[in-house]
């Protein structure tokens, strides 16, 4: 848009909230490089990290009841959320548009009370925590070939964070004995990253190229970091996050949000220092997700030749099948299993 003004040239571009104007003055970015996309359990909001104003707008997503995490797939640039009052993981497009259930819940099941879930943009999975049945499972992005990958030793599973350039999953589990674990993309070759000091961890993040787990404790209060094999074990910020929630790495930043001090916050990951306040008094602030594209893995061409599950693995990538059906000779191509037959 072009406005008035009173010194020469006697007008001035400008873009709409939250798009960059490019250095020659006229042109405006064809939109929001990076964004923030935030849940509050009756919305889903959007933030510009690109301008310094950080305008919170409201997404157009319908019957948002009870919303609790959130993550983003930028291939098809879809955002996926969970809603504990539905029992249901949906997706919709960024201007409400295409909303529809992934993951529901039927008349057999126990109704999912996830909190948790990451998209595993290059394999197309979706992967999420429940606990209801204390489980960790895993879906394609298309609702099809649900499959549990963790059914043991969890308690009360929260975060779950993919690294699909490595092949891990990471999840947090605040239960009687809270731990952070680290396994496979498969759900094999678990590992305890940390079990001490350790409250209620609630928030999850890694970084895909160091493979530094960052993570918020919302009883010792404390935003940490450690390395993927639990060495290394650092406090980035020791004070002022009373009850932290949501957390997620975009670039050299960590960004949160906190119930109690009801505001979304970032400091660099390395260092803790430069804290900012993205946004302030918004109630019921739940997961956040700080949104760019990421590279690529085996998966991502043509699904592995998978017929339906592909994972991708530190040692190679390898097929799956959902349980009514048995992995072929060929280890790529699911066929139906005699077990489910009647």
């Amino acid at each position: 848009m072009c406005l008035m003004s009173p010194v020469t040239p006697f007008f001035k571009c400008a873009c709409p909230t939250g798009v960059l104007l490019h250095k020659d003055g006229k042109t405006c970015a064809n939109g929001p490089d990076k964004v923030l996309l935030v849940v509050r359990k009756t919305d889903i909001r959007k933030i510009s990290l690109d301008t310094s104003d950080y305008t919170d707008i409201v997404l157009p997503i319908r019957n948002v009841t009870q919303a609790v995490a959130i993550d983003y797939d930028p291939v098809d640039k879809l955002i996926y959320w969970t809603d504990h009052k539905v029992g249901a993981i949906q997706k919709a497009n960024l201007d409400g548009s295409n909303q529809e259930v992934v993951v529901g819940t039927n008349v057999k099941q126990k109704q999912m009370t996830s909190d948790g879930l990451a998209v595993d943009w290059v394999a197309r999975n979706l992967y999420w925590t429940d606990t209801s049945t204390n489980r960790i499972e895993v879906i394609r992005l298309n609702g099809a070939s649900r499959k549990a990958v963790v059914t043991e030793d969890l308690d009360e599973p929260r975060a779950i964070v993919v690294d699909p350039n490595h092949g891990y999953i990471y999840w947090t589990d605040w239960g009687k004995k809270p731990k952070i674990e680290v396994a496979y993309m498969d759900g094999t070759h678990r590992q305890i990253i940390v079990n001490t000091s350790l409250g209620w961890p609630n928030g999850l993040a890694v970084d895909i190229n160091t493979e530094v787990v960052y993570w918020g404790d919302a009883k010792t209060d404390k935003i940490e970091t450690v390395n993927r094999d639990g060495t290394g074990r650092k406090v980035l910020v020791s004070s002022g996050v009373p009850l932290i929630f949501g957390l997620s790495l975009l670039d050299d930043h960590i960004y949160w949000t906190d119930w109690r001090t009801r505001s979304i916050e970032r400091v660099d990951c390395k260092t803790g220092g430069n804290r900012t306040t993205i946004i302030q008094e918004l109630s019921d602030l739940m997961g956040v997700k700080a949104v760019s594209v990421q590279d690529t893995n085996p998966c991502a061409n043509n699904n592995g030749d998978c017929s339906h599950l592909c994972f991708f693995r530190p040692i190679g990538y390898v097929c799956a099948c959902p349980p009514e059906m048995k992995l072929a000779g060929d280890a790529r191509t699911c066929r139906t299993n005699p077990l489910f037959q009647h």
